[in-house]
């Protein structure tokens, strides 16, 4: 059975985030529901708030670029943006099912009567929260004992996120690749 790649990353990283603000995002009618959309919302909601942060004020997991563009412009907060791109699938090895993924903790930064030293604090604040759910996922693969896969790949590329390419939104990204084990 092919694991749900996707719908896993959503859970996985939901658990970062308030649950004020993952109840904004369940706001599908029943009648237009897919089927396992109140599973995920269920599991989601059930997870413990050990590892929240409560500066987050978004979470989005999407490709379409004008949900992600109307997302960012109703957020006044650090957003949580993760962003898989592509695959590479190997179903005869072990580990042989690779994403890329984007990690990223934006702030918007066209607040008025801001200067270069609000930045550097915005941006310090991204960092810390990006480095805290890196360092959340090295620990946790270390503590699950992954022998199967990985949640983050090292080395880790960590770079800025300039606002004129991101809405207007500055802060830092991850990009690592997640392995995972799909065999026939």
């Amino acid at each position: 059975m092919t694991p749900d790649l996707i719908i896993d990353l959503f859970k996985y990283y939901a658990r970062f985030v308030p649950k004020n603000v993952l109840e904004k995002i369940f706001v599908q009618l029943a009648v237009t529901r897919f089927a396992g959309y109140d599973e995920i919302r269920t599991e989601v909601m059930a997870h413990p708030n050990t590892l929240v942060m409560p500066e987050l004020d978004a979470f989005i997991v999407s490709v379409n670029e004008n949900f992600v563009s109307e997302r960012i412009k109703n957020s006044s907060g650090y957003i949580l943006f993760v962003e898989y791109g592509p695959f590479t699938v190997d179903h005869t090895v072990t580990e042989g099912v690779q994403e890329a993924i984007a990690v990223s903790v934006v702030r918007n930064f066209s607040d008025s009567n801001n200067d270069s030293i609000n930045e550097l604090i915005l941006m310090n604040k991204s960092w810390t929260l990006l480095d805290y759910i890196l360092q959340t996922m090295g620990n946790e693969q270390n503590e699950l004992g992954f022998c199967d896969g990985a949640l983050v790949s090292a080395p880790v590329k960590v770079a800025p996120v300039v606002p004129s390419s991101f809405y207007g939104c500055g802060g830092w990204s991850a990009q690592f690749k997640k392995i995972n084990t799909i065999l026939l």
